[in-house]
C-alpha cells in the first residue's frame, strides 16, 4: 500500500470539505488524528507499519508539506496528528498525484459557460446558471455534475443533445449513439444524473403523490425505450400521410404510436358528443367493451402523460372546441387522481370536468375503501384550502372523515 498517497489524499479530502478550501486566507489547520478511525492504516500494534508511516510523515514534514505532533509521552514512537501546511497545498496535490480541485472546477466552469450560450430550453439554462454560481461560490460543481471533466462533459453533451432535439421523440439507444457514438453509453454512464437534473429543474413544480419512474422522466424530454402508444376509441376523423382517415369503425379501440400522433391531423370528431379520459388501463378497456356509447370518444390517459400524449390530447381538445362538446376525466379518488385531473385541466383543457370522482361515487363503494395515514390526510387537508381543487372539496371532506381513499378499479 502506498501510505504516502493514502495519507495525503485523506488530508486533501478533508481540506476540500473544509472552510479553509473556500477561504484561501484561512489559517485554520486541516488535520487527521492518526490514532483514530480517520486513519485506521496507522496500526501501532504492528511496529513495521507504524515505523514506515512515521518515516513518511517525517519525510513530508521535511518537504514542508505537513506538520505533525507526537502523542504525549510517546515522542519518537507514536504520532498523534498530522496537518497540511496551507502555504504548500498545491505541492501536496502534486505529491499525491491529484489535480487541484479548484483547477477541475475551473475547467468545468468554462464548459458550463460555453454551453450556456447555445441553450434554448429554460430549465437547462437554469440548471447551468445554478451550476455556474455554485462553482463560483464553493469552487466545486453541484452533486448533479461530477468533479471530473470527462463525466461532466458527458452530462453536458447529453443536455445539449436534448436541447437540440426540439422535443422530438428518439429511442434511448439511438440518442446515445448520436451523442456518444455508443448505443449503451448513456444508459451506463449518464442516465441517472440526467434523470435527476430533469426531475429537479423541468419537473420541480409538478404536483404528484408518487414520483414518476426514470422512463417517465426521460419521456418528458423525448427520450424513450420504445415509441409511446396512445389508446382511444371513438369517431376521430382526419388526415394521415395525405389520406383521409376515420377511426370510428374501430369499435373495440385502437392504438397508435407517437410518430402517427405527430403526423395525424384531426379535422373533426364524428358524431362525438362527449370526450372521456380514463386514468387506469383496466377501466379504459372495461368501459370501451361494456359501457361506451356511440356518441363518446374514450381516451386512455395513463396518469403522467408524455409530451407526445399531451400533443394528442391537445389536438382532440382543439377539434372538440369547434363543436363545443364537454370533456370529462375519470380517475382514482385519491391525491394522485386529483393531481392528474388538475394537470390536465391546467395545461390543456380548461373546461375539464370530473366523472365518478365525487362524494356520491366515493360513498357508493365503501367496501373497496383503502385506509390512509396522517401524512396522507394532511396533504388532503391542504387541498381543501386550494381553489384549483374546488371540484373535489366535497369528496375530500368525506375522505377525511373516514380516512380512506378509493381506486378507480373499484368500479369494474
Amino acid at each position: 500500500m502506498d501510505y504516502k498517497k493514502v495519507l495525503l489524499n485523506k488530508l486533501l479530502d478533508k481540506f476540500e470539505r473544509s472552510t479553509s478550501y473556500l477561504n484561501e486566507g484561512s489559517s485554520r489547520r486541516v488535520l487527521i488524528k492518526l490514532c483514530s478511525k480517520e486513519f485506521p492504516e496507522y496500526d501501532i500494534e504492528k511496529s513495521e507499519i507504524k515505523e514506515l508511516i512515521n518515516s513518511i510523515v517525517r519525510e513530508l514534514e521535511a518537504q514542508e508539506l505537513v506538520g505533525f505532533e507526537w502523542l504525549k509521552f510517546e515522542k519518537g514512537n507514536i504520532i498523534e496528528k498530522v496537518w497540511l501546511r496551507p502555504e504548500t497545498i498545491n505541492l501536496a496535490y502534486k505529491e499525491a498525484g491529484r489535480p487541484l480541485k479548484s483547477g477541475r472546477a475551473f475547467a468545468i466552469f468554462k464548459m458550463v459557460q460555453e454551453l450556456k450560450t447555445s441553450i434554448s430550453l429554460p430549465w437547462i439554462s437554469k440548471y447551468l446558471e445554478e451550476t455556474e454560481s455554485n462553482i463560483e461560490t464553493y469552487k466545486c460543481s453541484t452533486p448533479l455534475l461530477p468533479d471530473d471533466e470527462k463525466s461532466a462533459r458527458a452530462i453536458l453533451d447529453a443536455l445539449k443533445a436534448i436541447d437540440d432535439q426540439n422535443n422530438e421523440e428518439v429511442l434511448e439507444r439511438v440518442f446515445s449513439l448520436r451523442c456518444f457514438g455508443d448505443s449503451k453509453f448513456f444508459e451506463k454512464n449518464v442516465r441517472k444524473k440526467v434523470v435527476s437534473i430533469i426531475k429537479n429543474y423541468l419537473l420541480c413544480d409538478y404536483d404528484y403523490i408518487e414520483p414518476p419512474t426514470e422512463d417517465e422522466i426521460l419521456a418528458q424530454v423525448g427520450i424513450v425505450k420504445s415509441p409511446k402508444q396512445i389508446d382511444f376509441c371513438g369517431g376521430i376523423i382526419g388526415k394521415l400521410a395525405g389520406e383521409n382517415i376515420d377511426f370510428s369503425p374501430f369499435k373495440h379501440g385502437i392504438t397508435i404510436n407517437s410518430y402517427t400522433v405527430k403526423e395525424l391531423e384531426i379535422s373533426s370528431l364524428k358524431s362525438v358528443q362527449k370526450v372521456l379520459f380514463v386514468e387506469n388501463k383496466a377501466n379504459y378497456i372495461d368501459y370501451v367493451l361494456k359501457k361506451k356509447n356511440e356518441n363518446e370518444l374514450v381516451i386512455f390517459h395513463g396518469g403522467f402523460y408524455s409530451p407526445v400524449k399531451g400533443l394528442f390530447l391537445k389536438k382532440v381538445y382543439e377539434a372538440g372546441c369547434k363543436i363545443k362538446i364537454p370533456f370529462y376525466h375519470w380517475g382514482d379518488i385519491d391525491i394522485g387522481g386529483f393531481r392528474i385531473f388538475k394537470r390536465l385541466k391546467t395545461n390543456i383543457i380548461p373546461a375539464l370536468k370530473p366523472l365518478l370522482m365525487d362524494k356520491e361515487a366515493f360513498l357508493s363503494r365503501e367496501q373497496y375503501w383503502i385506509k390512509f395515514d396522517e401524512k396522507y390526510g394532511s396533504i388532503l387537508e391542504e387541498m381543501l384550502g386550494k381553489e384549483e381543487y374546488l371540484e373535489f372539496h366535497d369528496v375530500i371532506s368525506s375522505m377525511l372523515e373516514v380516512k380512506s381513499k378509493l381506486e378507480q378499479e373499484a368500479f369494474l
